[in-house]
């Protein structure tokens, strides 16, 4: 809920400059999120950018109470924004990427598992989302839970959904 406060308290100023996200014991530096005006204009957070890192931020925040924030006023020039969003668009969004994060938390399989693509499913070549391909290129380099959750640059929910839809459809195999 820091976070959440700190932007608030932010964007009443109409604030330009940068937060720093931090790890809350070691200080190590894991990302920033600007804003001009009061607008939030950009955001990354562990390696990752746009306003998927934005919500990163809020459901570690929210889940681990690991993070620490600094305040740094600073020159953010239009030409560093990625996107645009206000306060309450982000206040909104996030609370409902964090409820679905919720529903979805229940459906992550171990982290200890691996799982491989069924060649047949892609010789059938049935249609599958934006998210499902996102899922299913991290499985081809990575087929553990635990490494496709940390590289995919996609939310916690948004694999789960589709983990879930890909074994439904019968594109991944489980192996023990």
């Amino acid at each position: 809920m820091a976070f959440i406060k700190t932007i608030a308290d932010q964007v009443t100023l109409s604030f330009t400059g940068r937060v720093n996200v931090l790890e809350k014991t070691s200080g190590k530096y894991l990302g920033k999120v600007s804003l001009l005006d009061g607008m939030i204009v950009f955001s990354s957070y562990k390696g990752n950018t746009g306003k998927s890192s934005l919500f990163h931020i809020v459901i570690d925040d929210l889940e681990h109470d690991s993070l620490s924030f600094v305040v740094e006023p600073e020159i953010v020039t239009l030409s560093e924004a990625i996107f645009e969003i206000t306060y309450e668009d982000f206040v909104k969004d996030g609370q409902n990427i964090y409820q679905a994060y919720l529903s979805a938390k229940k459906y992550r399989p171990p982290d200890h598992i691996r799982l491989l693509i069924d060649p047949d499913f892609i010789a059938r070549g049935p249609n599958i989302s934006f998210w499902e391909f996102e899922v299913l290129t991290v499985i081809s380099d990575f087929n553990k839970v635990s490494d496709i959750f940390k590289e995919s640059d996609l939310l916690e929910y948004q694999i789960c959904n589709s983990l879930v839809s890909l074994r439904k459809k019968a594109a991944i195999k489980v192996l023990a």
